[in-house]
Formats: C-alpha cells, sequence, structure tokens
C-alpha cells in the first residue's frame, strides 16, 4: 500500500507541475499582449504648443471675470446661470476666446456691462447657430 501512496504523490506532483507550467504560459501570452499599448511620440512645435497655451489662458481669463459679483448679478437679471456661461464659453474657438479676452482687457473699469452684453450677443449668435441652447425664444438656424 505504502508503494501506490508514493505513486499518488508523484503523479500528483506531476499534474501539478504541468498546471502551473500551463498557468505560466497562459499568464505570460497574456501579458504580452495585453500589456503592450501603442504609443506614439511626437515633435510638438512651437506654435502648437504656443496656440494651447494661449487657448488655456484666454479662458482661464474669461472664465475669472465670470466670477465678480458684478457679472453674476448682471447674468442672473438676463436669466442666465453662471454655468450655462461657463458652459458657453467652453464652446468658444479660439479666436473667439481671444477677441473677447482682449475686449476684457481693453474696457475700462466701468465697462462690465459692454463686456456682458458682448458675451449674451455671442452666446445668442451660438443659439441662433445651434451650438447652445440658453435661450428657449431663439430658434436655431436651419442650413438646407
Amino acid at each position: 500500500m505504502l508503494v501506490f501512496a508514493v505513486a499518488d504523490s508523484v503523479i500528483n506532483y506531476k499534474d501539478i507541475e504541468m498546471q502551473n507550467k500551463l498557468i505560466t504560459a497562459a499568464l505570460l501570452a497574456s501579458s504580452l499582449t495585453l500589456g503592450l499599448g501603442q504609443v506614439s511620440a511626437g515633435v510638438v512645435s512651437s506654435e502648437q504648443m504656443l496656440a494651447s497655451q494661449q487657448h488655456h489662458y484666454n479662458k482661464q481669463q474669461v472664465l475669472s471675470f465670470l466670477d465678480t459679483a458684478e457679472v453674476q448679478q448682471k447674468l442672473v437679471q438676463l436669466g442666465v446661470s453662471q454655468e450655462e456661461a461657463a458652459q458657453r464659453i467652453g464652446n468658444m474657438t479660439d479666436a473667439e476666446l481671444a477677441a473677447l479676452n482682449n475686449q476684457l482687457h481693453e474696457m475700462p473699469a466701468g465697462g462690465v456691462v459692454d463686456t456682458i452684453v458682448t458675451v449674451l450677443v455671442v452666446i445668442a449668435v451660438l443659439d441662433l447657430l445651434g451650438v447652445t441652447d440658453v435661450y428657449p425664444f431663439i430658434r436655431p438656424i436651419r442650413f438646407q
């Protein structure tokens, strides 16, 4: 009987060794195929980096302008929430953001109303183009 017990343990050991080899092979194959992602590197030109930084700067400047108490009060009077205005600013193009930011910096201290009107006109134009839906009374233009 002792011989069979020893023989069984050898067989079990061989089975376990085979299972370990299969598991190791499966893990190795899956780590090689799944672990490799595509990586691409490229040269970023100074113009691209500058344009990206300028867009971010203009957006932050306009959004910080929305945080002022005067602007928030005027937006509430006109029925536009700060979140809606921030979302519309996020949808602006680089040129629109740059123009609005330049206008903000060139205006006198009391010219907040002009800027608010400009922002609201831009939002109205975006509503007309169908990009946004802030004003329910403005229906978007349908291009045929």
